[in-house]
């Protein structure tokens, strides 16, 4: 029973409710500070998750190359049109930000530390680190809550859906997923993560979902190239 991987996502649900309650209580200044707090943090978790790569210039030519597969299949484009279909019939707060939107469903459902938390938690049962990316999102949640309104709760079935399928794909993965596989894995995540925190802080506008192909490639790339990496 996936206990953690669905308190994850029962805590976004929460949380997005929450935040868009206290918006009342938030000035509009302490909006906009939130968000960009929030992506200085994120850019300082990713440093630090780049920092264990195995191989670097695997997690960089997997980024590469993910990129470049993301922006050829226009995966952010269908994306944001994807959720601003979904969400025409709920109430948008003013001044609302569909590329912030789009920013935190990426990183709510596809972080790289997300998804091995939910594959570690489908392969050995330990909830150690889902339990400790549960409670990060629930705060994140109530962050972005504030200034996107009620619509972040919706983040939840798209994360339940992406947490489901590597929970189940997991099963399959981890018994052959060494420790520079891991290692890489963990990294490149780490890379997509300082985008996605330079964006919510609006330092650079990188093409958040475009990327996350590179999750994918990493694994096959780093037994690929671990002769000439090594």
């Amino acid at each position: 029973m996936p206990v953690g991987m669905l308190t994850c996502c029962a805590g976004v649900f929460a949380g997005g409710l929450l935040g868009s309650l206290l918006r009342r209580w938030i000035g509009e200044d302490m909006r906009a500070l939130l968000p960009r707090l929030f992506g200085l943090t994120a850019i300082c978790n990713g440093m630090l998750s780049v920092c264990k790569a195995a191989q670097m210039p695997i997690v960089t030519l997997a980024v590469i190359l993910g990129g470049w597969l993301g922006h050829a299949l226009h995966l952010e484009r269908g994306a944001a049109r994807g959720l601003d279909a979904a969400l025409r019939r709920i109430p948008r707060p003013e001044g609302f930000d569909m590329e912030q939107y789009v920013t935190v469903t990426a990183v709510l459902c596809a972080s790289g530390f997300g998804l091995y938390a939910v594959m570690v938690e489908s392969f050995s049962g330990d909830r150690a680190q889902i339990s400790s990316k549960a409670m990060l999102d629930f705060f994140s949640a109530i962050v972005f809550g504030s200034s996107l309104g009620p619509s972040v709760s919706l983040i939840a079935l798209p994360q339940l859906g992406s947490f489901t399928l590597v929970f189940l794909l997991a099963r399959v993965l981890m018994p052959i997923m060494d420790a520079p596989m891991t290692a890489n894995f963990i990294a490149c995540g780490g890379a997509l993560t300082i985008a996605a925190g330079m964006r919510m802080a609006g330092i650079r506008d990188y093409p958040l979902i475009d990327l996350l192909p590179a999750l994918a490639l990493v694994l096959p790339l780093t037994p690929l190239l671990a002769g000439v990496f090594g």
